[in-house]
């Protein structure tokens, strides 16, 4: 049997399989907890520091899985350059092998103390790298509303084209034709300049430092860049629409 390929299903699957590992492994984790916080016996502290490490480790898969979702979304969304795909590819594998090496090296805690550190590092890993999610985030949305824009001008230069043909031919009057390809190239245009306004926001998330990053609402931020490129996809929706007027005209007329 052919090995089945990896993409971005299967790589979702595997994330919902580990938050299920995860979420039975911190409910352990809490009964062990509250076990030993009343014993105080060394069984019951062995238990705790057992189902911590199973939390911990499993924390720990949660987001290896979570990076490798997103790095096969944005491998499986097109136009996103391949400079651009390699350089978030790069920094996404680093921070996977870091959660694995940092998983890998829980078991030999000694003690819960030791255990105490090693989340504390984890969950200061994940805030530094909270720009680097936003980021990915962004990009892919981007990726997408300039595949959209790419397909709408090319149909948009055989429209031209067409109404070209008509013209000089004399097949009859193209004037409002012309006045609907110049609208939909202004749709498209100021398209374009929402898309770069919201590259703008998601690319500013680059190299944030930490002392920046306190002050930063980078939920706020990465929701302000999705509303823009909501607007510059409804602009292309309507530059398609005008689109569609254009080709029923020459149909009509021809």
């Amino acid at each position: 049997m052919a090995q089945e390929d990896f993409d971005y299903t299967k790589a979702y699957k595997d994330y919902v399989f580990t938050q299920d590992v995860y979420q039975k492994a911190h409910g352990d984790y809490l009964l062990a907890r509250s076990q030993y916080l009343d014993a105080q016996t060394l069984a019951s502290q062995t238990k705790a520091q057992a189902s911590t490490v199973a939390m911990l480790r499993a924390r720990d898969d949660v987001m290896v899985t979570y990076f490798t979702v997103v790095r096969m979304r944005l491998a499986e969304t097109d136009g996103i350059s391949d400079t651009e795909k390699n350089s978030l590819y790069g920094r996404l594998d680093s921070e996977i092998a870091w959660f694995q090496a940092h998983k890998d090296g829980i078991s030999s805690a000694a003690s819960l103390d030791d255990l105490v550190v090693d989340s504390s590092e984890a969950a200061k890993r994940f805030t530094a790298i909270e720009p680097l999610i936003y980021e990915v985030l962004g990009t892919i949305p981007i990726g997408r509303v300039e595949t959209l824009r790419t397909s709408i001008n090319k149909i948009l230069a055989q429209i031209k084209t067409k109404i070209e043909e008509i013209r000089v031919n004399g097949d009859h009057d193209t004037t409002n034709a012309e006045r609907w390809t110049i609208e939909t190239e202004n749709k498209i245009t100021r398209s374009l300049d929402k898309s770069i306004e919201a590259q703008k926001i998601i690319y500013s998330f680059q190299g944030i430092e930490e002392r920046d990053l306190r002050q930063m609402d980078l939920n706020k931020e990465y929701n302000g860049a999705i509303t823009i490129l909501q607007e510059s996809n409804q602009l292309l929706r309507e530059s398609a629409s005008y689109m569609r007027e254009i080709v029923k005209q020459i149909k009509t007329k021809s």
